[in-house]
């Protein structure tokens, strides 16, 4: 059941169109790959107006529209000035339904959204982001995590290759508990997917992973930033992508383990296939570290696929491109294999097939 408590008086505003100097560009370091400000024009839909999601809440999840929780960085304060209500979503503590949060229809617009997680609640979300051609979307996302809490997310994205997309996800989490992302795109025009993780307890969990298959002109930035303050904290972080004609990937992650954050024990690799001479990657994994009784690692490799395989195949009857198409999946389903869920596994296994019967 989804239950809606909306404030009594709702203001009607109207806003400046968006001063397109304000956006993020390749003069910031953080968005040096993912030049927003050069790609957004004034005429895009979406730029000055208020998105609407659609909301599919399992029974006992509470959504209202409020205030909700004011960001920092640019694309958040966007947010708070075209998006003036919030959607506010509240799991109560000890809430087990098994059914999933579902975010859907978040096609244009500025989006904000704000989940507590109350303690020893336990939820899966699954969003989709797709939207119209020539739109502008900027999705702002709080996630608060009460002391042993779960969270699953599932991000599948999807956009026109007209389409450009912001997605943020700031993430703040208490003592014990957990967080597990599964992010699948197929990119866009331009679009960047970020999770900030901000550790404010011990004993926190996290996988973070995610696949990028992008084709034609298509752009899609990982990004993640993940501040531990605390101890004894274990994090996992798997992104791997697939590039081919022009597009271009991006991943940039990084762990600034602070001086508290003792035993803390953080991987992250990232790994990427290359399939045309044309496309391109670009990478950056960071470690910084003040503690100094941790184990802290990061990989990076970028290549093609294994001609003496394809050969293998093709010697034993398998047409070129089908050969393609399963070496792919094998170097890019492994970072699902953490997802519970088989339905949902199998679904997303379903459009990466798709993509690479596609593509071959």
């Amino acid at each position: 059941m989804q239950i809606l408590r909306k404030n009594s008086k709702k203001k009607a505003m109207t806003h400046m169109p968006l001063n397109l100097k304000t956006l993020p560009s390749r003069r910031d370091e953080a968005w040096k790959w993912t030049d927003l400000r050069g790609r957004v024009s004034d005429g895009q839909a979406g730029l000055s107006a208020d998105g609407h999601p659609k909301f599919t809440a399992p029974e006992g999840v509470v959504l209202s529209q409020g205030e909700g929780h004011a960001g920092e960085g640019i694309m958040s304060k966007l947010a708070q000035n075209f998006a003036p209500q919030s959607w506010n979503i509240y799991v109560p503590a000890g809430f087990k339904n098994g059914e999933a949060l579902l975010i859907e229809d978040i096609t244009r617009g500025h989006v904000r959204v704000s989940i507590m997680v109350d303690k020893g609640a336990e939820l899966t979300m699954i969003e989709h982001h797709s939207g119209d051609a020539a739109t502008f979307t900027n999705f702002d996302l709080h996630i608060h995590l009460a002391d042993g809490a779960s969270l699953t997310r599932v991000i599948v994205h999807d956009d026109p290759i007209e389409a450009i997309r912001v997605a943020t996800a700031c993430v703040a989490s208490e003592k014990d508990a957990r967080f597990n992302q599964f992010v699948l795109s197929f990119g866009g025009g331009l679009s960047r997917l970020e999770t900030r993780l901000h550790v404010e307890g011990a004993g926190f969990e996290a996988n973070m992973n995610g696949a990028y298959l992008l084709r034609d002109h298509r752009h899609c930035d990982m990004s993640s930033h993940i501040d531990l303050t605390q101890p004894d904290c274990t994090i996992r972080q798997a992104v791997k992508g697939v590039v081919t004609d022009k597009a271009r990937g991006v991943f940039q992650g990084k762990f600034l383990v602070q001086r508290p954050a003792q035993h803390t024990d953080a991987e992250m690799r990232h790994d990427a296939l290359m399939l045309s001479d044309s496309s391109e990657i670009r990478s950056k994994p960071e470690l910084e570290i003040y503690a100094d009784d941790v184990a802290c690692a990061h990989g990076n490799t970028i290549g093609q696929l294994d001609e003496s395989a394809l050969f293998y195949m093709q010697q034993r009857g398998i047409p070129i491109g089908q050969a393609r198409a399963l070496l792919t999946e094998a170097f890019l389903a492994d970072v699902f294999d953490d997802l519970d869920d088989e339905d949902l596994k199998d679904s997303i296994l379903g459009k990466l097939r798709d993509w690479l019967k596609d593509t071959a």
